[in-house]
């Protein structure tokens, strides 16, 4: 409670016209007291929220579905991550048309090896980012 500055009573901030014991008008030494409306109306009606959260239930469906392209790394706004794992993907690929040719195996089946290979890890990539605790996208909000 502020002190009069005439009576030095204790007096409450409300009487800041007068002291209720001595009567002295602006009993407040050097202070401001001021009031401010702070009940003002604020119109919601203009506000532009541009917040759209990323989901893992959409991650993990992006992740098996076209993993390998790396869409789900762009969904999560990681544009590096996504640049790498197209990289990744490829020499994922390629590593599998590799083994098929080295057990001499028909083309076709070293690419189905190499896709196989390609979409197994994606899968397990996704799983993993599904089940991560607290997972942020790029932009560092939360994926819920």
């Amino acid at each position: 409670m502020p002190i009069c500055k005439n009576c030095h009573k204790r007096i409450e901030r409300f009487n800041k016209d007068r002291c209720p014991v001595c009567g002295v008008e602006n009993p407040f030494e050097g202070m401001n007291s001021d009031t401010v409306e702070i009940t003002t109306d604020i119109n919601v009606d203009n506000i532009n929220i541009d917040y759209h959260p990323r989901t893992k239930s959409t991650m993990l469906l992006l992740f098996v579905l076209v993993g390998f392209t790396g869409i789900p790394f762009f969904y999560l706004r990681r544009k590096k991550a996504a640049l790498l794992e197209i990289i990744f993907s490829l020499v994922l690929c390629g590593l599998g048309v590799l083994f098929g040719w080295l057990i001499h195996l028909d083309w076709v089946y070293n690419i189905i090896i190499g896709v196989a290979l390609m979409y197994f890890i994606n899968i397990l990539t996704g799983f993993i980012f599904y089940f991560t605790q607290n997972l942020k996208d790029g932009q560092g909000e939360f994926v819920i």
